[in-house]
């Protein structure tokens, strides 16, 4: 073989290879695409301002919240919340003994709640001090949600925040502050079975079976690539 036909070979070979590896570099970008989506939860997330206009001063606070966008009956709902002092005025010193409670209300007939306090011993939070990220549990069933099986229901959520404040000055004593409630968005709450009846099925079942076809789709895919890849046997 001439030395012109190697190199017309050589380069012809150096444009197939790239488009021989092109299969593989899709399938390996449409199962990222695919485990990115099956991974992703909506979250609903904000921030509730909270404030008092005490006998001897002002508080402001603010209270950072998150929580799945959708809650499914038979699962734990798991609010996040993040306290911040923002400011003390007057003869308010620091604040003690605090408490966040989550409020979930669905419907006009049901509530659920969950609540999470500083403990025995807490740490007095100045004007700039944070406490938090810190989680409320609240377990969701049929019985305190009100949503039966194969239904779903929006529901809002509030956060109201308890505590004592440290006057200071020729004062000296811990107060009781009035409890702060505000709101911190909403979500829905689903009741919808797997397998118990043919109606319910139907609502779900393309859900449940979608992230194992997108799988064998991106199997399918990837030994496409692995065999289009294999060049020529040599005789």
């Amino acid at each position: 073989m001439s030395r012109d036909n190697k190199e017309r070979r050589s380069r012809g070979a150096k444009r197939i290879m790239p488009v021989r590896f092109l299969p593989v570099v899709l399938a390996m970008v449409f199962l990222l695409l695919v485990q990115s989506t099956l991974a992703a939860v909506q979250i609903t997330s904000g921030t509730s301002q909270l404030s008092n206009t005490l006998a001897y001063g002002n508080t402001a606070y603010s209270v950072d919240y998150s929580y799945p966008t959708i809650a499914k009956v038979g699962t734990n709902l798991t609010i996040s919340f993040t306290l911040h002092v923002i400011s003390l005025t007057g003869l308010v010193e620091f604040i003690t003994n605090y408490r966040l409670l989550a409020n979930v209300f669905i419907g006009t007939d049901h509530s659920v709640s969950g609540s999470i306090n500083s403990g025995d011993t807490p740490p007095s939070l100045y004007p700039g001090s944070t406490w938090g990220p810190n989680n409320v549990t609240i377990p969701l069933t049929a019985q305190n949600t009100g949503v039966a099986v194969g239904q779903s229901a929006n529901a809002t959520v509030s956060i109201t925040l308890q505590d004592r404040v440290r006057y200071g000055g020729q004062l000296q004593v811990y107060v009781t502050e009035p409890a702060m409630q505000g709101q911190a968005g909403n979500l829905v709450i689903q009741n919808f079975a797997t397998s118990s009846s043919s109606s319910t099925s139907s609502q779900t079942g393309g859900q449940s079976y979608l992230p194992y076809a997108l799988l064998a789709a991106g199997a399918v895919l990837m030994l496409s690539a692995v065999f289009l890849t294999r060049g020529p046997r040599r005789p």
